[in-house]
């Protein structure tokens, strides 16, 4: 029966990632019901818009119970730069042991490894998963001593579903990480362009004059980096900024 209520979760946690859109809610959703699976003390999803995945910015991380300390020495200090998690889980499509990782690792700083210790602890397991769309990072911090192979097929298992939760719309859609912060008017604009609308046309639905309109896109062009409407539209689009 045990065995058979196991299932059970693992099927409903694969469904709840399909079904789920990348806002923080769906995704903590997902990591509770991870976590009844696998005993976790504090969870780490790191997505980037590159298969080659680098870890730099903390924009691009979703936690759980993970220190807020932490979080500000290991951008502070660069430790993505020597993290040996990273480099292992680089070089590998399954789940990897944290002190197996650091146990080979020859260029870890002794202020890494103690200051790690003391936020983290020693046990965990990290997955990372690649994709022509980007990558996704899974990284558990693991009551020490209780790391089992059931957990990592399990992490192995779930990381793919997870990936693909940030490819769909939500404030943490891949695609739009590294977006620009454009205005709500300036989103407003572009909507109407993406409907065909001249600057006269947007001047008068909108209420503002026509050089206001034509203010706001040479803004949007700085923003978005483009030359011309057709480009900022397309951009748009990718970034997740509005919709097609």
């Amino acid at each position: 029966m045990k065995d058979k209520n196991k299932l059970i979760q693992i099927l409903d946690l694969a469904d709840t990632c399909i079904r789920a859109s990348s806002d923080s809610d769906a995704i903590s959703n997902i990591l509770e019901k991870t976590n009844e699976l696998i005993p976790f003390e504090a969870a780490t999803l790191a997505i980037d818009t590159n298969a080659d995945f680098s870890l730099t910015a903390k924009q691009q991380i979703f936690t759980q119970n993970l220190s807020e300390d932490w979080q500000e020495i290991y951008f502070q200090r660069k430790f993505f730069n020597q993290d040996p998690i990273l480099s292992a889980v680089s070089n590998t499509d399954s789940a990897v042991d944290w002190r197996s990782a650091v146990s080979q690792s020859e260029n870890v700083s002794s202020d890494f490894k103690n200051l790690s210790e003391k936020y983290v602890g020693s046990d965990g397991l990290s997955i990372l998963v690649k994709a022509d769309v980007g990558s996704t990072l899974l990284s558990f911090v693991m009551p020490e001593g209780s790391i089992t192979p059931e957990h990592s097929q399990l992490i192995e298992y779930i990381a793919p579903h997870v990936h693909e939760v940030f490819n769909r719309q939500g404030e943490n859609m891949r695609r739009g990480l590294w977006q620009p912060n454009l205005s709500a008017r300036e989103l407003e604009v572009l909507n109407w362009a993406k409907e065909g609308k001249s600057n006269w046309d947007i001047s008068l639905i909108l209420a503002i004059s026509e050089r206001t309109v034509k203010f706001h896109f040479s803004n949007i062009f700085k923003k978005l980096e483009v030359l011309n409407r057709s480009q900022a539209i397309a951009r748009a689009i990718h970034y997740g900024l509005i919709s097609v």
